[in-house]
């Protein structure tokens, strides 16, 4: 009988590096894409509202959506044991989009845009991919700890533990998106 491979959950760092190159590699496929369909109305809707002319409740609605779609996949798929490869591919569509949106912003505005990218932009940016590391983290030990309990006596995982780890991640998102809109509404007029 073939043995399972499973992702151990010991060695957190190494994971978590494993887990940014991916969603590195994401960022690097949504700067390609953002210049290929940058004229795309739903790119410009969704995921970049505050360039072309959202308010603040389209920016806090589409930062809030982006995130709780994201929270949402990653927490059902971390209740499944194929939850790790769909882990990795929505970190990717995450870099996919982060990097889409600052790829947008610099070919509608240049150079110019670049203090208002690295003020405003880059923590947002780094916010939305820790809450998306962590998430995915969350969902690979859950997923894991699914696979050692049905392949051998392992112990199951809790499932409190985990939905309470999610609140916490998506009442963060709440905080993130109400904060990108303030920002937006008083320092991105110029954007």
């Amino acid at each position: 009988m073939k043995k399972s491979v499973y992702i151990s959950g010991g060695n957190s760092g190494k994971w978590l590096l494993l887990l940014l190159l991916t969603e590195l590699a994401g960022i690097a496929v949504g700067s390609f894409a953002a210049l290929h369909f940058r004229n795309s109305g739903i790119l410009q809707k969704y995921i970049c509202p505050e360039l072309f002319g959202g308010g603040f409740f389209e920016v806090f609605t589409g930062t809030l959506l982006t995130l709780a779609v994201f929270l949402v996949l990653a927490f059902f798929f971390g209740l499944s044991v194929f939850g790790q490869p769909v882990g990795a591919a929505l970190l990717m569509c995450l870099g996919a989009e982060l990097s889409c949106s600052a790829a947008l912003i610099y070919a509608e505005k240049g150079i110019a845009a670049l203090p208002a990218v690295l003020l405003m932009y880059m923590p947002k940016m780094t916010v939305i991919s820790a809450v998306g590391l962590l998430s995915v983290r969350e969902l690979m030990r859950t997923s894991t700890g699914l696979l050692k309990s049905m392949t051998s006596a392992g112990d199951t995982p809790n499932l409190r533990s985990y939905c309470m780890r999610y609140a916490v991640l998506f009442s963060a998102a709440v905080i993130i998106s109400l904060a990108d809109a303030l920002v937006n509404n008083f320092f991105g007029v110029n954007l």
